[in-house]
């Protein structure tokens, strides 16, 4: 499937130049050790948290959900959240990414594809949850196939760099971390929901307080239209 009218392409691909600048600078290459630092702090608390054992949440419908590693990333970063999804009852998808290496039309495709092929096989729309440039990834998929996606959860995506928007038949949320507020994280569609929390860029993945919310947005009823 095509994008829609006014191609968001050359847009997206605009975060691939940001990408590139963050890797060459020092100090995005010291930025990066310390979110290191802080998320595995999060991380020990995540592991700490009742919400993470499933302890007074609600289980779900089994619906499935696409969970989408940032850059650099793979699905291995994403275990604990794959796992989590699925004692909370959820199927959790991989998303194929041994290593995000950044936005490009063939792997939109190809997630978009998985997307597609899960409704065909369970019946139902997925979810989908982004991890930063990950998040910038799902958005597009939403956008290209809003028939195949429920819900759309961004943490910490670049939104600066999103192109067109996504159909109200898609429920969107972008929850993100004040470090994120340069790069414009919150969704602008009217329906959108945007959430800030306490913590780090890199540590998302692992904030308690995020599970907590994707517990509340994932039992959620997606749009019926």
């Amino acid at each position: 499937m095509t994008p829609t009218t006014q191609s968001p392409i050359a847009q997206e691909l605009g975060v691939n130049d940001l990408i590139a600048s963050h890797a060459r600078g020092w100090r995005g290459r010291l930025a990066g050790c310390k979110e290191y630092a802080v998320a595995v702090t999060e991380s020990a608390g995540l592991i700490a948290s009742p919400v993470f054992w499933g302890a007074k949440v609600r289980r779900g419908n089994g619906h499935s959900v696409l969970v989408i590693p940032g850059y650099s990333a793979g699905d291995a970063d994403l275990v604990a959240m794959r796992n989590w999804l699925r004692r909370m009852g959820y199927w959790a998808m991989k998303s194929g990414l041994d290593f995000n290496p950044g936005w490009s039309d063939e792997i939109v495709e190809e997630l978009g594809r998985l997307a597609e092929d899960e409704l065909r096989n369970s019946g139902r729309r997925v979810t989908l949850i982004g991890h930063s440039l990950g998040g910038l990834q799902a958005r597009s998929v939403a956008q290209r196939r809003p028939h195949a996606v429920r819900r759309l959860i961004m943490l910490g995506a670049p939104l600066r760099f999103a192109g067109g928007t996504i159909p109200p038949e898609v429920e969107v949320t972008s929850i993100y971390v004040s470090a994120d507020l340069p790069y414009e994280p919150r969704a602008r569609e009217s329906h959108a929901e945007n959430i800030q929390v306490r913590g780090s860029h890199g540590g998302l993945a692992v904030n308690r307080r995020v599970y907590a919310l994707l517990a509340d947005q994932l039992r959620r009823p997606g749009s019926p239209t």
